[in-house]
């Protein structure tokens, strides 16, 4: 262990998936962080919540086999590879007002039932990204070198603008609404290497969800949960600390040598706003986009093992649906995001119905009898990142090295997968541990001349 580094006092601030890996790498690099979050639970838009007498996961729960750093991760944390469960992603999709299944139990077979009778240009186009991908693994982050070089050559357009009508409702629409909540024209192809690194990889789920995981992490990892930062102490250009507010209403002021800010990129736009205008303008730029959530238990399965999801056209607030686990059929959840979600209330209650209505009108419901649902709406529940977005990050670091101990991650920093996640707080908190090294080293003695 390097003695300089575990010196170190690191605040992390944000209970999410960024700051989860923010804080494990700067522990296991022998620093000492502690790491705050506002809400009771860990998780950020992965914390569990009771739905009668279990426990269920709003947010994103899939994990992809290739997604390495969060499995090194789960090992860590005493979770055994032999506890995933393989789940994959159903393509079943309502078209026409008909709904379509394919064999989602070959990728090769879904992938031939997507692509067959698009048109050449966005075969040939889909396919190179693809390859992109295949090629390297950075390619399914943003900022990934070929998709950056992409993005110059061709003005980064619009993915409305890049593919036809066919590719666009078949396959792009679909991902982008579920990991981005944006439209076709909202997305950009230089982002695109994050959508398509998803429906390249397989997917499995911890059937116990992330609670053990998340409560061997907390008993390494000092956590302040229920402990709101609300703004940074800085000093002479140097962030030395933080102001805070507990659940109790008491207010904290604590130095540390550094502060890592985990969180959506408005989040921390607010808090360094009144040290640094220019570095929250940039963050500004990146887009989010609201999604509400509604997990329903039902008194027999809604779902069967031929038809596990459902996606749903653009004119409708319902994205998507499908059932929560590989065999719990019987607990439908409900996403709401796209363009026709964004004006809907927040309330649990409409929402329960309005899907239930359009489920409905696919799948059998008129027997099935609701006994228990469980709610939540974020309004930066989905990041969209930015055209020309390595642009952004670049703006992005060059105004936050100004800055001394700051370091800026989160979901827009190499994408919203929990993958990308660990991969964007690995890099910003290796640098920033090179940063506080460079700070402690005692000064170089110039030898004499002879």
């Amino acid at each position: 262990m390097d003695p300089e580094r575990s010196r170190a006092r690191v605040a992390v601030v944000g209970g999410g998936w960024s700051g989860i890996a923010a804080a494990w790498n700067l522990h296991r690099a022998g620093a000492r962080p502690v790491l705050f979050d506002d809400q009771p639970v860990l998780g950020g838009r992965s914390a569990v919540a009771a739905l009668g007498s279990r426990e269920v996961t709003l947010g994103g729960k899939n994990i992809g086999r290739k997604y390495l750093l969060f499995r090194e991760f789960a090992r860590a944390q005493g979770v055994p590879e032999s506890s995933f469960e393989h789940f994959g992603i159903n393509s079943s999709r309502v078209e026409n007002g008909r709904v379509r299944t394919v064999d989602s139990t070959s990728k090769a077979a879904s992938l031939y039932d997507l692509l067959r009778g698009v048109p050449p240009r966005d075969l040939v186009r889909i396919l190179r990204l693809a390859h992109y991908i295949r090629r390297s693994r950075a390619n399914a982050f943003c900022a990934g070198p070929d998709f950056e070089r992409l993005a110059a050559r061709t003005g980064d357009p619009s993915l409305a603008t890049y593919f036809g009508k066919e590719l666009r409702q078949r396959l792009i629409r679909t991902t982008l609404v579920r990991m981005n909540g944006a439209e076709p024209d909202e997305a950009h192809v230089g982002n695109f290497g994050t959508n398509l690194g998803m429906l390249l990889d397989g997917f499995d789920q911890l059937p116990g969800g992330f609670t053990p995981l998340l409560t061997a992490f907390s008993t390494t990892v000092e956590t302040r949960s229920g402990t709101r930062v609300t703004g940074l102490r800085v000093t002479a250009g140097r962030v030395t600390g933080l102001f805070a507010t507990t659940g109790e209403g008491t207010d904290v002021e604590e130095g540390f040598d550094a502060v890592v800010l985990a969180l959506p990129a408005p989040a921390s736009a607010v808090l360094v706003a009144p040290h640094h205008a220019e570095l929250a303008e940039r963050l500004c730029v990146v887009r989010y986009f609201p999604v509400s959530v509604v997990i329903a238990a039902y008194d027999r399965p809604v779902f069967d093992e031929r038809v596990r999801a459902l996606t749903f056209p653009p004119e409708s607030p319902l994205s998507n649906a499908g059932a929560y686990g590989v065999t719990d059929l019987n607990l439908v959840r409900y996403t709401f995001s796209g363009r026709a979600a964004r004006g809907l209330p927040d309330d649990e209650e409409y929402l329960i119905h309005l899907a239930e209505k359009e489920l409905g009108a696919h799948l059998d419901l008129g027997t099935a009898r609701r006994t228990g649902l469980v709610c939540a709406r974020w309004e930066q529940g989905l990041c969209a990142y930015s055209r020309f977005h390595s642009r952004t990050l670049a703006g992005i670091d060059k105004a936050a090295a100004e800055l001394d101990g700051l370091a800026l991650t989160g979901d827009y920093v190499r994408g919203a997968s929990i993958e990308a996640c660990f991969r964007g707080a690995y890099e910003r908190t290796d640098a920033l541990l090179g940063t506080l090294i460079a700070r402690s080293a005692p000064p170089r003695i110039p030898r004499p001349l002879r």
